[in-house]
């Protein structure tokens, strides 16, 4: 979860109109059984994993990754997205059941999304510095529970409170990063009720981190290699070591070169060419077309001997970047991608088919043999 501050403050003021609405309106029937179900609620040792217990034939309990009892209805059909990170993973486990987004998809991603969800109803995000809710869209899509999901932060279960008695709609928090992304899956089955997917999905993220993992331990340090992760108009900021959006580098077993502070923000920690000739990264990651041909061109950079070498790669970004951008599930098939490029002996990858399994499981689009070239080259 992100910070919470500037979206806790928007639903502060718009509730005044939510609940002016719902006198008008009269309670949904959802609302009305959170309010009036009874429930006994779970152990505090369920908690920690998240569990169900049913409280009657219309909702049931669930126990998020906050140790949140929160009752939802037995059949969810509606779900909301908190942010931009959340509707990317609620996408790949359960679309349909999609009531609105977070984000319009940008015009890359939509070659690789199917239109019928393009023009959902856009609810904006809840919380962070970007916090723009739309509350009278939230309220006309009627989501039966709105589900966040990322790192838990100290305030999460205050701020989950907040915001569901704000709203009226049960909230739900699912902590998830790459190492948890998995137990996230099988806890989003749940409750979505979309157990199959959901647990293809978590059996992928095992399978992809256990093959990394091993590979990292077979590494012995004259084959650990070093990756510059160039991003910016110029190439010169940088995901440092550490970073979460450079955590794919280190999940392959190779070295982030740039061992400086990390950045507050999202720019990335800014580094000089003389720092870069000093580290002479074996690799260098480039995050868009545009970089990739300054780079490969200018002579500056042609000091570097990742240049004079052609080890210079653009990150495939369509609909998500490999890297990072969001720090999400999209990092798995970027995992493979980029160990293929550093560790070549070690991961044995057939990436074209990698990304069209991928593709298809994650985003449920079955691509080319053209596509999958045009995305991993």
């Amino acid at each position: 979860m992100r910070k919470f501050r500037g979206g806790l403050v928007l639903a502060a003021a718009l509730c005044t109109v939510f609940f002016m609405y719902g006198c008008q309106q009269g309670e949904t029937k959802e609302t009305a059984a959170v309010k009036t179900e009874a429930a006994s609620f779970p152990s505090s040792e369920s908690a920690k994993a998240g569990s169900f217990e049913n409280t009657s034939d219309k909702t049931r309990v669930f126990t998020d990754s906050a140790g949140r009892e929160v009752t939802l209805p037995e059949e969810i059909h509606k779900i909301a997205p908190s942010g931009p990170l959340a509707q990317i993973v609620l996408y790949t486990v359960a679309p349909d059941k999609l009531a609105g987004l977070a984000a319009d998809f940008t015009d890359g991603a939509k070659k690789y999304i199917d239109e019928k969800y393009w023009g959902l109803p856009r609810f904006g995000q809840f919380y962070g510095k970007n916090a723009n809710l739309n509350m009278e869209a939230l309220i006309a899509a009627k989501p039966d529970v709105i589900i966040d999901i990322g790192e838990a932060k100290k305030t999460v279960k205050e701020d989950m409170d907040a915001l569901s008695e704000q709203l009226g709609i049960p909230v739900v928090f699912v902590e998830a990063d790459l190492d948890s992304m998995s137990a996230a899956y099988k806890m989003l089955g749940e409750i979505t009720g979309e157990t199959g997917q959901a647990e293809k999905l978590a059996d992928y993220c095992d399978s992809t981190l256990k093959k990394s993992e091993a590979v990292k331990a077979s590494l012995v340090a004259n084959q650990k290699k070093s990756v510059y992760f160039a991003i910016g108009d110029n190439g010169l900021h940088t995901n440092a070591e550490g970073s979460i959006h450079a955590r794919v580098i280190e999940q392959i077993g190779a070295e982030n070169a740039a061992k400086v502070e990390q950045a507050s923000s999202g720019g990335g920690s800014e580094v000089s060419m003389e720092q870069l000739l000093l580290w002479q990264p074996d690799i260098i990651l480039a995050d868009s077309q545009a970089l990739y041909q300054t780079i490969t061109t200018d002579s500056v950079w042609a000091e570097l001997n990742a240049v004079k070498e052609g080890r210079v790669y653009q990150i495939p970004s369509a609909p998500y970047s490999f890297m990072s951008n969001p720090p999400s599930v999209n990092r798995l098939i970027g995992i493979l991608w980029l160990g293929n490029l550093v560790y070549p002996e070690q991961y044995h990858e057939d990436v074209k088919a990698d990304v069209k399994t991928f593709y298809d499981l994650f985003y449920h689009v079955q691509l080319t043999d053209a596509q999958a070239d045009d995305i991993e080259k």
